[in-house]
């Protein structure tokens, strides 16, 4: 019984084996974050690292969440007391790397965030007109994409839009060409939208300050006429002219004189000198006051005047009707237009069918309407 007692004396009171080493054992360690990003923008790669020593039994857990929110566990390479996770982060915003340790003792915790820029191309978009009054016929209108820049890689696709007095007029694909022309449509108020994307699909648009472009309207514009027809008229000094209407071929030359210059339809005043042959060529002249009615598709009006200048035999006083339209490569303009006109000679305007004319020609208006200027 004494040498029993001698055994179990050094024994400390309720001890067990294993227990003894627990009860020495450190406190788990809180796990200490590092969340770093390779660029500010959404390609760049990531590499999370955790520092812990953990002990017999403790868990750790790494989540990620990305801006969406939609959180998930990572994968975890372990060298010695340091875990690691390298990938991608593909979307911009606020990321959240979240490490847990847990299973010894109360849960540890640590976290840290990076934030990651979308990484947009650099857009840019610049338009401007001729920097001299010019015929908006020929004048260029030039937008300019070539100064959109990707961050990374390079710009895949650029669309122009262009917008006159905030009306849609041009749509353009830019894409093999940053700069891209087209005629001017007149005056007003004109911007271009830039809508560009890169490689990886981020796009980023832009807009361009507004360009004003005045139109120049002329206060009168020369004119030069060519017809040809058929003329009847009772000559006294030769006999067989009632016998029936003769060719009448000849031109003219004049000056209009609009009301309102910059408007699609206005009152105009022509006055017209012009000259032709007929009646085994005979040669005459006339002169002419015409009030038309200018369209966008052409004219109508009436007019008087003398025929027969320099021959007394057959100078006449006369009233006719005329009208005209563009022709179609200049639609619009105005420059080139077909015209007829029908004439009625006064001495012997009771008996129409021996004493008119009866033309058709073209008449070309030397306008510079439609000048744009840039400002």
């Amino acid at each position: 019984m004494a040498l029993t007692a001698a055994i179990l004396a050094p024994s400390p009171v309720g001890a067990f084996p294993g227990t003894a080493a627990a009860a020495l054992q450190a406190p788990q360690d809180a796990p200490a974050i590092h969340f770093a990003a390779s660029g500010p923008f959404a390609f760049a790669s990531a590499r999370i690292t955790v520092d812990v020593r953990l002990q017999e039994g403790a868990r750790l857990g790494v989540t990620l969440t990305p801006p969406s929110g939609a959180s998930r566990d990572l994968s975890l390479t372990r060298t010695g007391n340091r875990f690691s996770w390298t990938g991608q982060l593909d979307e911009a915003g606020v990321w959240r790397a979240e490490a847990a340790v847990s299973g010894a003792g109360p849960s540890r915790t640590a976290s840290a965030t990076v934030a990651i820029e979308e990484g947009a191309p650099a857009c840019s978009v610049t338009i401007h007109a001729p920097e001299q009054p010019t015929h908006y016929l020929t004048a260029e209108f030039v937008a300019d994409s070539c100064g959109a820049a990707a961050v990374t890689g390079a710009i895949a696709t650029r669309y122009i839009t262009v917008l006159q007095d905030g009306v849609r007029i041009a749509s353009m694909d830019a894409s093999d060409r940053c700069e891209r022309r087209f005629i001017l449509p007149g005056g007003g108020a004109y911007e271009a939208t830039l809508a560009v994307a890169d490689d990886r699909g981020v796009t980023a648009t832009c807009t361009s300050t507004d360009l004003a472009v005045d139109a120049l309207y002329p206060r009168f514009w020369p004119i030069a006429d060519l017809a040809t027809g058929l003329y009847n008229s009772e000559r006294p000094d030769v006999a067989d002219d009632v016998s029936g209407a003769a060719w009448l071929g000849g031109g003219g030359i004049g000056l209009t004189v609009p009301h309102d210059p910059a408007a699609d339809t206005t009152n105009a005043l022509t006055v017209r000198a012009g000259g032709g042959f007929a009646h085994n060529f005979w040669l005459g002249s006339s002169l002419d006051l015409l009030l038309t009615r200018q369209t966008p598709g052409g004219f109508f009006g009436a007019g008087a005047g003398l025929w027969g200048i320099g021959d007394t035999d057959i100078l006449d006083g006369g009233v006719f009707g005329t009208a005209g339209f563009n022709l179609p490569g200049y639609t619009g303009a105005g420059q080139a237009q077909a015209f007829t006109e029908l004439r009625l000679f006064a001495r012997r305007i009771s008996a129409p069918q021996n004493n008119f004319s009866g033309l058709i020609g073209v008449r070309f208006n030397f306008k510079p309407t439609h000048r744009l200027q840039a400002r």
